[in-house]
């Protein structure tokens, strides 16, 4: 609870002799990632920004659709396995059940800030929440569209065969998508490649 100007200067990190690369390199050690959203987010906060109920009912809504133009992004806030079951070619499924899913952090360090995107919702129900919940990282111009999908979407995940994993590891490549941090701490699989899953998209290739 307190301590002297002399035993700060004696022993504090902070007051040792080093260059300003060693001293950033220290304070940021261990931190976690940092989602694209947040620069965004403050050059929002400075410049102002519109009425956002207005930006957020300007979203148009697309009920029963069975595919988007190629080359938008689609983001999927659906339960993992109603996901599974069928989704849109390519989407990108980022779960929005609840508060605990983090769908707002997810969202901000997957999607880049301005990057048009679909969002999918399993029920009309949910719109409200889901863009009152993207409007709150200032993503809710680059929303192309709010939309349920059709029963003809026919796109599944497959079922991981979890025994033939066991049996043939070789045969699969593992990608271990956690935060710099947690890798640093040691890995589950000696052969799995660490790519952070905030980058996977920019470092699938």
């Amino acid at each position: 609870p307190s301590s002297t100007l002399r035993d700060e200067r004696m022993s504090n990190w902070a007051f040792k002799d080093q260059t300003e690369e060693e001293f950033v390199e220290e304070i940021l050690k261990d931190q976690p990632f940092i989602p694209s959203y947040f620069g965004f987010n403050v050059d929002l906060n400075r410049k102002g920004v519109g009425n956002v109920q207005q930006e957020k009912y300007r979203v148009p809504l697309h009920i029963g659709v069975s595919k988007v133009e190629e080359g938008v992004t689609v983001v999927d806030a659906r339960d993992g396995d109603v996901y599974k079951a069928g989704h849109l070619p390519n989407s990108i499924n980022i779960m929005s059940r609840t508060e605990g899913d983090k769908y707002e952090t997810w969202l901000g360090a997957i999607i880049e800030p301005n990057e048009p995107f679909y969002l999918v919702v399993s029920s009309v129900k949910d719109i409200d929440e889901l863009l009152e919940r993207t409007a709150k990282i200032g993503y809710e111009k680059q929303m192309k569209g709010v939309i349920t999908l059709s029963e003809e979407v026919s796109k599944r995940s497959d079922n991981f065969d979890l025994q033939d994993f066991k049996n043939n590891k070789d045969k699969y490549t593992i990608v271990d998508i956690r935060n710099e941090s947690e890798l640093a701490e040691g890995k589950i699989f000696d052969r799995a490649l660490g790519i952070p899953l905030n980058e996977l998209r920019n470092r699938a290739g």
